[in-house]
Formats: structure tokens, sequence, C-alpha cells
């Protein structure tokens, strides 16, 4: 048989031909969640009363003019049609929605008299009997209730923050937290911003008495974490707070910066004296920022580390082969400690980047890396056929000294920030977009939550239109899990006894505009289950149960007394090493995305270059056990990829099309077409496999934490059907035929709303959805995708739009059907312009 020639994946050049405006729907009537309860009802009701009133009582016996009350949503009622924002926690009720914390948690910025006249407004407008009226359509009478009682019922509870929303460390905790190595700056203290509009007398004295308070403490250095925004990011009023040892101030507050120009109590520059570390003063610190209305949340200092375990010498110098003279190669960004200057690698430096004395560099990390972008395969020559073939270039962003300095070059996050992004413009001024950075802040991230290090990692990454990929984060010592076992019902059983919220993600792995990646076991290494998570390997999922990590690939299995990891690299004398951790299964991606990136010239758009990475990609087989389905997700996320000539061709069998564009409000892309002939049989049933990635660039509020994207698109693709109406007539029916990737439930629970939320299903900046059809579908084969955005209660879909790229792959798995050429001779016959995606973003630049 002959060898299969491969077909370049297709590149609409006219998506915008598609874009049409979507059609208005219609609003069911209001919710009753105490249908049939009215008493119940009127108990709920009562209760909501004295909760406003017992956060009014509050806020007037501290004396604040202003603060912030946190509404919890039922679980009933967590869809967005039901949050209370259109008849109770309203503008002219006097209430602003700031911002969130848990799934279904809103914060609304408030005065005591505005809750008072709420709890009257519930009594008076939220009836205990619904009225009846007549359906035209059943003819029968129904109840129909206003949209207070479909508000108030809907809500939980109303209650003001207390201390353990702020805070969830003690004082001891800190100071001994502030004592270890790598610690920038001091405490990292979120804000709620607070909306002058609607309430301006008394958001001003609640600023102003924030201001005073924090002054009167003495000794105070307070600064903005990062003052930047950009039009995706909307960043968090965070600020890095710290004592020193004598009463001078330094203290800016990144609030109402339209009067705040001359409001600064004290401005000197940074420096001596020594910070205080006294358990007394940081108790009255902590107290003070635990009562603070103003305060949104308190987490510990930022503490930078690399993601890796100690390296084992081998004894002997590793060999890596030369770039091929003219060979045009990509180039990765290793946002590290620094790269060793040893033969095995500098005939593959790029360029240099950074801050960092080379006294105070730590190059072993950053070397591994290097030399797993170089020389991978050659190291690793039992894995080669499963690394990505293309070698890089690397370009050496040292940022991190070795441990112990960190406070010599840094004494607040945003100077770190700052000193990021200045090497980040200087890289990507040579030509560099793709980034591996392997650096994690334990402690940061709380829950489902989005922290400020992924903020900030997001808003680089949008600014400069680059991508980052970042290590998942490992677990140390005794907090490792056991080895994976062989069987799935073994490996359940493990993971029962583990307790979750300790394994998540270490920020800034929950970052949204990029990739996180996760850790698998090398092969032949005696102990260990190949192709199964690590023991260190931390697992998500990100904001709100966004998807991540999103990917995979091996890391190396966990040292043991007597063990070999299985993966090797350079060492920083040029040796050969092994090693493990999530930071050296990385590179290993960013080199795929990297290899991407140059084929495409560096013109596609970040959407379609993440959408490549994980459209092709696939779990180990050892991980898709129906019992294993439902978690193995958050380990692995979408799976290992494929390498990058893979992911950008298909055989003749299969065909992938890519839609690339912006989708403006109240617009819907749609795009109708016929389903290759030779997969519909005789009676019009549609057969093959379609698989749809979507990846989109939504707008992020830090504010809001787990519900911080607060815009989110979805695909749709439906079969046309015909179904019979009252009238007897047939009528066009479209039936959605996509299931969401790793949608299967685990036994016996159903789709709630909090299961899709909380699970990658629904809110989630990469989204994958598939449909196998081996025996055929529907009687007909007109069909139709489309893309529809979603909002949040409260939220405004941006003017601008929001990027997007689509990939869908329609295919025959048995590798017969001629779907490539049958497919894109359709798509050219109804007028549409394709090209070949290694060509397509070159004709769209010119044109």
């Amino acid at each position: 048989m002959a060898e299969q020639v491969a077909r370049p994946i297709q590149v609409f050049l006219d998506t915008q031909r598609l874009i049409q405006v979507q059609p208005t729907g219609t609003r069911g009537p209001n919710k009753d969640f105490f249908a049939g309860n009215n008493n119940g009802f009127q108990r709920h009701k009562a209760i909501l009363r004295q909760q406003l009133a017992i956060a009014s009582s509050s806020l007037k016996a501290s004396g604040d003019p202003a603060g912030f009350v946190l509404v919890q949503m039922r679980e009933e009622g967590l869809a967005k049609s039901y949050r209370p924002l259109g008849a109770l926690f309203t503008a002219p009720n006097r209430f602003a929605l700031v911002g969130g914390a848990a799934i279904g948690q809103m914060y609304f910025q408030t005065t005591p008299d505005a809750l008072e006249q709420l709890s009257e407004l519930i009594e008076r407008k939220a009836e205990l009997e619904p009225r009846r009226v007549l359906d035209p359509e059943t003819g029968r009478l129904e109840e129909r209730v206003t949209s207070y009682r479909s508000e108030v019922g809907a809500i939980d509870e109303i209650r003001l923050p207390m201390s353990v929303d702020r805070l969830g460390f003690s004082a001891r905790d800190a100071v001994t937290w502030l004592g270890q190595e790598n610690v920038i700056g001091g405490y990292v203290v979120e804000l709620f911003r607070p909306d002058p509009r609607v309430t301006p007398q008394a958001v001003n004295e609640m600023v102003e008495r924030f201001r005073r308070r924090l002054h009167s403490l003495g000794g105070v250095l307070a600064v903005p974490f990062s003052s930047r925004t950009s039009k995706a990011t909307a960043a968090t009023l965070t600020l890095s707070v710290d004592l020193r040892s004598d009463d001078r101030r330094t203290i800016n507050l990144p609030l109402l910066p339209e009067t705040d120009a001359d409001g600064e109590e004290v401005r000197q520059e940074l420096g001596p004296p020594a910070p205080d570390r006294s358990l007394k003063r940081h108790q009255e610190l902590l107290d003070f920022l635990a009562r603070e209305p103003l305060v949104r949340r308190v987490e510990l200092p930022l503490r930078l580390e690399t993601e890796s375990a100690p390296h084992t010498t081998l004894g002997r110098q590793a060999v890596i082969a030369p770039p091929v003279p003219e060979e045009d190669y990509p180039v990765v960004g290793i946002i590290d400690s620094g790269v060793a200057t040893v033969p095995q690698l500098e005939p593959w430096r790029a360029g240099t980047a950074g801050v960092i004395a080379p006294a105070d560099r730590d190059v072993e990390h950053g070397s591994f890396i290097a030399g797993l972008l170089t020389g991978a395969g050659a190291m690793n020559a039992a894995l080669s056929d499963r690394l990505e073939p293309v070698p890089c270039r690397f370009f050496d962003i040292d940022v991190l000294p070795r441990r112990g300095l960190l406070d010599q070059y840094y004494q607040t996050p945003d100077e770190f920030f700052d000193q990021l992004e200045t090497q980040i413009e200087v890289a990507r001024g040579q030509g560099v977009r793709v980034f591996n950075m392997s650096l994690g802040a334990p402690g940061v991230r709380q829950g489902l939550g989005y922290s400020s290090f992924a903020a900030n990692l997001d808003r680089l990454a949008l600014t400069h239109d680059v991508l980052f990929l970042v290590s998942a984060g490992n677990l140390r010592g005794i907090e490792a899990r056991p080895e994976w076992p062989a069987k799935a019902e073994d490996a359940l059983e493990m993971l029962a006894t583990r307790a979750i919220a300790e394994e998540r993600i270490t920020a800034p792995g929950e970052h949204l505009f990029g990739l996180t990646v996760g850790a698998l076991n090398v092969p032949n290494v005696a102990g260990a289950v190949a192709d199964v998570p690590t023991t260190y390997s931390r697992r998500g999922p990100g904001p709100g149960g966004a998807r991540e990590p999103e990917l995979a690939h091996f890391g190396g299995v966990s040292p043991r007394t007597g063990g070999v990891s299985g993966l090797y690299s350079v060492g920083g004398d040029g040796s050969v090493v092994e090693g493990s951790g999530t930071s050296y299964a990385t590179p290993l991606i960013t080199r795929s995305l990297a290899a991407l990136d140059h084929r495409l010239e560096g013109r596609a758009p970040r959407e379609t270059l993440l959408a490549l990475s994980v459209h092709k990609a696939a779990k180990p087989k050892i991980l898709c056990a129906k019992p294993l389905r439902a978690v193995a997700r958050d380990f692995v996320g979408f799976g290992v990829p494929t390498n990058s000539d893979r992911s950008l061709s298909d055989d003749p069998s299969s065909i992938t099309l890519v839609f690339a564009d912006i989708l403006p409000p109240r617009r819907e892309l749609s795009f109708i077409f016929t389903w290759p002939r030779s997969l519909v049989t005789p009676d019009g049933k549609c057969r093959g496999r379609v698989d749809v990635t979507l990846a989109h660039t939504p707008p992020v509020d830090a504010a809001f934490d787990a519900e911080c994207q607060r815009v989110q698109l979805n695909v749709g693709l439906h079969q046309l059907e015909e179904k019979e109406n009252e009238a007897g007539e047939l009528v066009p029916d479209y039936q959605q035929r996509l299931n969401a990737c790793d949608s299967q439930l685990p036994q016996h629970l159903d789709y709630t709303e909090r299961y899709l939320l909380e699970n990658g299903l629904k809110w989630t900046p990469i989204k994958r959805y598939e449909k196998n059809m081996p025996k055929g579908c529907g009687t007909t084969s007109d069909w139709k995708l489309s893309l529809k955005g979603l909002t949040r209660a409260g939220a405004t879909y941006p003017e601008e739009g929001i990027r997007f790229s689509i990939l869908m792959t329609i295919a025959d798995p048995s590798g017969n059907a001629p779907i490539y050429e049958e497919v894109r001779a359709e798509v050219l016959r109804r007028g549409l312009r394709l090209a070949d995606i290694t060509v397509a973003q070159r004709l769209r630049t010119r044109g």
C-alpha cells in the first residue's frame, strides 16, 4: 500500500463572512425557588431581612460609612439568570457589584442605609402569594412570580465579610514565612475596588479612613503589587504591605486615581531601615487588616522558587549536536535563574537578558531546561519517538537569583514584575514569542481562585502578544502521592485518601492565557507505571473550574532511594544529569509550541497556536479507563500533544478547518455545510467522527476570583432535522451533536450547574468537543457549526469583541473515505476561501 501524503490543515481566509447578527432570544418566566411552599418562602424572607439588619447595624457600630456584603447564591440559583441584579442589588438601590469569591458568591458595595432600605423593599415587593395567570398555550392557570420573589428565593445568605474570609493564617505562621528565603515584599493585600459612582461621599470617606488607620500603625510600607492594566484583564487593587523597624512610612494606595494624586501620606525611597519581624507588631497589623472593610483578602508574601527536584550527576559529559549552519530554528525564552555557558549549550544560545550577576545565578535548573529544548531526543533516545523532533534555540532570561538573594534584587513584587516585563520586551524585540516559565509561588493561590501572580502573567501575555508555558508545580517530600497503581480501581482508591485542596496547582499555574503542564512517569523505570501522573505533579482545576493543566508530558519518575528518574539533560557543568519535576515536562511541550509558531512565521494568532497545541493531544491509554475519565483531566488536561508536523496536517481521510477572527457583541458565527457524502448512509445517517477545539481570550477580572472569566464563548454543532409542529407541519429542528471532552460523569451524579462550573465544561478559555458516530446519526446531511457568547451576570461583552480560534476535524476512523477532498470541494463550492495553514497568515497580513 502506497504511503499517504499528508495534507495541510485549512484556514478560512474570510471567517468574517460567517459572522452574523445573533437572533434575540426571549426570556421565560421568573423561577420560583419556593414553588408550592409559601410558608417556606415567608421564613426565608424573614431570615434574609434579619441578615440585612445585622449587616447594617455592624457597619453603623464600627462607624464605617460604607462597606461590602457577601451574597451567597443557593445551589439551584447559580445560573446567571437567577443572580439578584435586576431588582435587588441595583445601582438605584445604591449597590454596586465589585467582585466575587468562590463560585456563586458576589460582593456588593453598600452603605448601612442602603441595607435597611433593601430590607424594606423585600418586605414590600417580594410577594408571599404568587399570582395566577392563564397560559394561552395550555389553557391552564399557572403561578407567576415577580423578579423580587425570584431573586430573594435564589439567595442563600447575605452577610458582611468576616475575618476568616480575609485571613487564613496566624501572625506566628506569617513571621515564620517571612523569615524564609526567596520572599519578596510583604503581605499581598487585595482591596475591594470601590465604585464612587453609586455613593461617592461614602466611598471617599471609607478610603480615607483606611488610609488614616494604615498610617497610624507607623513604620508601614504599602505599595501596589501591580498597578498596570490591559483591555482584556482588569487588575485587582492589590498592595504589598510590610512593617519597617522605625516610624517611616511609604503608603501608596491605588484607589480612586482621579483624587489620589495628592493623597499619598508619605513617599520615600525603598531600602533601609530593615523589615520588622516582631510577632507583636505583625499581630497588630494582621488584626487591623482582618477587620478592615476595604480589605478583601490577605495572602502570605510572594515566595518564588523553581519547580524541580535535586539532580543526580551521571559522571559523563553531555553530547548535543550543534545547530546546522544557516538553519533557522525556533527560539524559546527561558525565564529562570540563568543557563550555564557550557560548550554543549552555547551554540544554541540566541540571546541573553536579565539582571542577575553571574555569581548570583543558580544555573542547574535553567541548564536542564535548555538541554531538553536543544537535545531532548539525543539524551533520551528511548523517548525520542514521543518527543518533538524540532530542536530549539533558547533566549536566556535570568530574573531569579540563587536562594537567599532574592531580597537583594527585589523589595516588592512590583519590582519583580517590572523587571520581568522589561526582559520580555527585550526578547520580544528579537522575535521571541514563546516563553518557558518554571517558577512557582506556593501558598499564594487559594481554592479555585485566581492569584495576583497569574493575573500579572496574563497581563504580560496580552500586552506583548506572547505565550507562557508554566509548570503545574510539585508536591514535595511527604506531600507527594504514592506511586500511581496500574489498575484504575486501585488508583481511584489511592486518590480518595488524598486532600484535593492540598494538591492544587501552584501559582501562576492557574493563568488563563497560556498553557500549564503536568508531569507523567517516564516508561521503563522499575517500580513505576508508565504514562500516569507522577507522585509530585499537582492537579487542577484552575479558576472556577477552568481546565488546568491543559497538557502533560514526561517529567521524570519521582526520585527514590536507589531509583532513577528516567529523564536526562545537561547540568551546570555540561555533564549528563537526571532529574524530575513538572518544570522538566514543560519544555517538552514548549518545544512543540515554539515549532508551531516558527512554522507559521510568528504570525498566527495566540488563540490559533493554543488550539493547535491541544486539538490532537491524547491522553495515555491507561488514563482512558472509564473509572478514571472524570479525574484524569485534573492531572493531564487534554493529554500529551502530538508533534508540530502532525498538528499542522491531516491524512486524506480527514480534514481540519480553522476559523480564526474576532466575535463582536450581539453576533454569532454560523457555518452551514454538508456532511461528506462518502460518510452518509443510504438512509441519510451521517457516520464518522468530529472533533472541535475552541481557544479564545475572554475578558478577565481578578476581583471576581473563581468567577474571574466574565464572558465565555461556546461552540455548537447541530444536525438539521425536521419535526412536526402542533399543526402537523414539518419545521426545521437543529439537534446538538457535540459532547464536551471528558464530560462523562462519575457514577450516580447529575449534570448540575455547579458540576459544569467546577469541572471546566463551561467557563474555560480552551475547550474541546467530540462526537463519534460509528453507526450513523440523524437523517439528513445538513449541519451547522456555531459560536456564541455568554456573559456572567453583571458583566458586559467587550465592544471590541473577543478573539477566537476554532479547529474542526471531520474524519473517517476507518481511514478509507476521501474526506479531505470532499469537504474542501464543498467549502469552495459555497464561495468561501481556504488556504493551507502555513501560508494563510501571510496572505491575511498582506491582504
